[in-house]
């Protein structure tokens, strides 16, 4: 196996941990069992468990925020485009057994016990996020399709914070289809 390949494995294994159990939860002999190498092994390429979250929430950032670029920069309707954000919230949650979460939530879950570096780390892809999420609002505000009260970087926060509470109590109820009624309630509410 080359270096490459276990890197990625190793980010792969605790991104599945971390969106399930939380990273307080996830240890290196977690992933060193799941891939089938010792625990060494994943020292080797990360030899901080902060280092490793850093690697893994910025290549999740750069993943999830890219995705959202294409859905912007698409010729689609503001309505369409929120429903194509909202579905990747409800693909993670729904994949597997229905208990994960999105990275970035449950890192924020575990706010207090990151450091500063990787809290403002999962602050900034929250903003970006709700960044995102004002263009595709204002966009729906100008064509007409969205009809809320208030400014669209208010309802983005709103938006964005329904999406991840929404998720974890999801996960809590084990019914994904209670989440789906949600992301309806909120077009709903948007479309006014």
């Amino acid at each position: 196996m080359n270096t490459v390949d276990t890197r990625t494995k190793i980010l792969d294994v605790a991104q599945d941990l971390i969106q399930r159990v939380g990273v307080n939860a996830m240890s290196y002999r977690d992933i060193s069992e799941a891939i089938g190498i010792r625990n060494a092994g994943v020292h080797y390429h990360f030899p901080t468990k902060d280092g490793l979250i850093t690697a893994l929430l910025e290549r999740y950032s750069d993943d999830v925020l890219s995705l959202l670029d294409q859905i912007i920069a698409s010729p689609e309707s503001a309505e369409t485009k929120l429903r194509r954000y909202f579905a990747l919230f409800e693909t993670t949650l729904l994949s597997g057994n229905q208990d994960k979460a999105c990275l970035g939530g449950m890192l924020g879950a575990e706010n207090e016990s990151l450091d500063a570096a990787l809290t403002e780390k999962v602050a900034n892809f929250y903003r970006a996020n709700e960044r995102r999420l004002a263009v595709i609002l204002v966009e729906g505000q100008q064509s007409g399709a969205f009809k809320f009260a208030g400014d669209a970087e208010t309802m983005a926060v709103l938006v964005f914070s329904t999406l991840q509470g929404g998720m974890l109590l999801s996960r809590v109820k084990g019914d994904g289809t209670e989440y789906r009624a949600i992301l309806e309630r909120l077009v709903r509410m948007l479309k006014g």
